[in-house]
This record gives structure tokens, C-alpha cells and sequence, in this order.
């Protein structure tokens, strides 16, 4: 049987399951922007974990939050299954109240929350949730491969706006509105990840967010703010999110546990407007999320213990990312161009004329090197110039002999 002759459309145009593999054994793995090991609180979640169990025993297993008649011992059915497509009630509360605190806006509730697979699923989602076939949708010109992916298939004319070292160029997105206008589309959704960028780690200062929500104010655009590396910030000053900033209620917000604490948790939520969040519920077909996970997560939060774990994985990070640093300084600095990230997980690394990246990239993983070329973040021309390092997962020692493995096959791939 020729399973492909049975493939839908969808399928058939889908990407692969999963990325090439290296053509040797990773030794240095830079690929994946991963939460660390030694930051995860895993003390914590055993003990909140147990606790949970002794006092929910039964309920916390469920697929909502039934209730409990102490006296008789029966359950007691609530009048609304909602938490199989918003998700548990108890920590959509405690996430937007953290979230409020932490994003300096009182305009988040519970009903503005729906807890997700990871942010990832939100972002899918939400795609489903506003675009519709034909429809204009904007992307940076470098950013998340999957959201694009999901706003392709859903059959959005995708178009792409420039980026800088600054972030999105507001210009460039004013130009693509009206190229959409000229050639009769609708655009609908704007897809941005204004604090340290993916893959570039650049942050968009204040100013141009607030002239980014005029522009989409002005164009009647649904905005996208992907929010996951938000929090990962190692120096410098936080700059407003788009949420906070946003008095028209058109900013959707996604974000996840997975890069500041665990990514097996797997819980990321949406948030913004509850008539804008509904619109995800609706198209939510999954049953929801892991009640006993949200369960824990709730009492995490209530007890007040993130942000603390924040600032403890930032210090591991932030080790990392000089460890990084100064080591592609040492090891690559003849062959390449960098910006210092304030935050995030990466550093992107562009090639300098010269270097013959496709044979440094071999060289590199015979050597055990396995990162994450440019081009699958971006179609534009000079994509395969670039390369981004992923430092968060890698122990140090790792880091260190990693890049200098790096350093030499760029060194060899090199004219000068």
C-alpha cells in the first residue's frame, strides 16, 4: 500500500515529523532552545505534587473541577462543563493574577485565559480561531517556523515584515498592509514576538509598540503576541508587553511554563479579551488539559514561589549566555557577527563573507556539533548566513568545547 496516495491535501503539504537528522552522533547539542535541567524545582513539584493528591485524591484526576458534598460523600456536578475547553478555573485565576502583576495591567481574568498544550497549541489555536482562507496574515522576517506553518494551513496569503536589530520595523509592516489593500486581501492577524525575538533576540522598545497597536488599530488587526521568552530577561530594563499597553482589547497573548520552568509540563495559555479568547474555545476540539497539572500549578502560583524561580534560572542562564559568548568570541569571533542578547535562550550568529557555511555546518556536526541553521526561520535570501546557538539546555563544559569545535570547522571552511 502507498500510504501517501491516502494522505489529505493537509498532510500531504504538512511538514516532516521531524527535523533532518545530523549525519554523526550529537555530542554538543545547541539545537533546541530547552529549559535547563538544573533549574527545574523538582523538590518542589514532588512535594506539591503529593499534596495535591492527599487532598484532592479522586477530583484531581478528573477532567474538570466536580465538586465535593463532604457530608454525604457525593460528587457534585457543576452546571458548565467550560473547564474542558478554558481549562481549570483555579489556575487560569492564579495566572491572571501573577500574569497582572508581573505585566504592571489589571485587565486579565479568568475568562480571559485558556490553558493550552504549551504555547505552541494556543498559537494553532488562534490561528484557527481568526484566519480564514485568502485572508492577509503578517509574520517578522525571521521568526517561529510553526506559526507560520499554522497560519499556512489555513490557507492565510502570508506575508513578511522586516526585522532589524531593534526588532519589527513598523514602516515595513505599514507597507505590507497597503500591498495587501492594492491587491484586494483582508489582512486579519499580525504574528510578533517583540521580547527577545526568535531567532534574533532583539526587543522592540516602547515606542514602536505603541505605534505597532496604532497601526493595528487603524487596520482593524488581530495581534499575536508570542510572550514565551518574555521572562528570560538577564540585564537591562523590562520594556511594556503589548498586552499591557493595549487599550483596545485586540492584543492576544501567548505563553507557556515550558521555557521558565519545565517543558513535560506541558501547560501554555492564551490571554486577552474573554470575547476574544471564546473565539479559541470554539474551535477546541482536545478536552482540555491535565487537571492534576493545573491543580499543582495553581498551588505553585498561589504560594507565590514563580517568581523567585524565575530569578534562579535567569542567574543559571545568564552564566550560560556569557559562558556563550565569550567562548564564539574566542573560538569564531574572526568569521562571524553577533549581537549580545539581553535575554532569551540563543545567540544568532551571521556568517561573514568568506565562509563557506554549508561545508562549516558538515564539518561541525562530523565533529558533533548539532545547531540550528538560519534558513529554518526564514525564506529570505541571505537566511543561510546565519545560525542560531541554542546555550540554555548545554552544560558549561559542554559550551566551552562545543563552540571551539565550531570555531575550527568554520576556521576550515573559511578563506581568510
Amino acid at each position: 500500500m502507498d500510504a501517501r496516495s491516502l494522505y489529505s491535501r493537509l498532510a500531504l503539504d504538512g511538514p516532516p515529523l521531524f527535523f533532518p537528522d545530523p549525519p554523526a552522533r550529537v555530542t554538543f547539542n545547541f539545537d533546541q532552545g530547552i529549559a535547563a535541567q538544573e533549574t527545574f524545582p523538582i523538590e518542589e513539584l514532588k512535594e506539591l505534587a503529593g499534596r495535591v493528591l492527599d487532598r484532592d485524591r479522586g477530583r484531581a484526576l478528573e477532567y474538570i473541577s466536580f465538586g465535593h458534598d463532604d457530608a454525604t460523600g457525593d460528587i457534585v456536578y457543576l452546571a458548565s462543563y467550560i473547564e474542558l475547553v478554558l481549562g481549570h478555573a483555579g489556575l487560569r485565576e492564579e495566572i491572571a493574577r501573577w500574569l497582572g502583576a508581573r505585566q504592571g495591567t489589571d485587565r486579565l481574568s479568568a475568562d480571559g485565559l485558556i490553558l493550552t498544550n504549551g504555547s505552541v497549541q494556543a498559537i494553532a489555536l488562534a490561528s484557527a480561531a481568526f484566519v480564514d482562507p485568502g485572508e492577509g496574515v503578517l509574520i517578522e522576517s525571521a521568526s517561529f517556523p510553526y506559526a507560520a506553518r499554522f497560519m499556512q494551513m489555513r490557507g492565510a496569503d502570508l506575508r513578511t515584515v522586516e526585522i532589524d536589530g531593534q526588532g519589527l520595523v513598523v514602516e515595513s509592516l505599514v507597507r505590507r498592509l497597503e500591498e495587501f489593500r492594492r491587491d484586494g486581501v483582508r489582512p486579519k492577524l499580525l504574528y510578533v514576538i517583540p521580547t527577545f525575538q526568535l531567532p534574533t533576540g532583539a526587543v522592540l522598545p516602547e515606542d514602536r509598540r505603541r505605534r505597532l497597536l496604532e497601526v493595528a488599530e487603524e487596520w482593524d488587526l488581530v495581534v499575536l503576541e508570542d510572550g514565551i521568552y518574555s521572562d528570560l530577561r538577564y540585564e537591562g530594563e523590562p520594556v511594556p508587553s503589548l498586552l499591557s499597553l493595549d487599550t483596545g482589547g485586540r492584543v492576544l497573548q501567548s505563553h507557556a511554563f515550558s521555557k521558565i520552568m519545565a517543558p513535560a509540563l506541558r501547560l501554555g495559555w492564551m490571554a486577552g479579551r474573554p470575547d476574544m479568547i471564546e473565539a479559541l474555545a470554539a474551535v477546541r476540539q482536545d478536552l482540555g488539559v491535565s487537571q492534576w497539572m493545573c491543580r499543582l500549578m495553581a498551588a505553585y502560583l498561589a504560594e507565590g514561589r514563580m517568581d523567585a524561580h524565575i530569578e534562579r534560572a535567569n542567574a543559571v542562564y545568564r552564566r550560560k549566555r556569557d559562558i556563550a559568548v565569550e567562548a564564539v568570541r574566542e573560538h569564531c569571533g574572526r568569521w562571524v557577527d553577533f549581537d549580545v542578547p539581553q535575554g532569551g535562550f540563543y545567540l544568532w550568529l551571521r556568517m561573514r563573507d568568506g565562509v563557506d557555511w554549508e561545508s562549516a555546518q558538515h564539518e561541525a556536526a562530523l565533529g558533533g556539533v548539532f545547531c540550528r541553521p538560519g534558513e529554518r526561520f526564514t525564506e529570505s535570501a541571505d537566511g543561510g548566513r546565519y545560525l542560531r546557538l541554542a546555550f540554555s539546555h548545554a552544560p558549561e563544559h559542554e559550551l566551552r568545547r562545543g563552540i571551539e569545535v565550531l570555531g575550527a570547522a568554520i576556521s576550515h571552511a573559511s578563506r581568510g
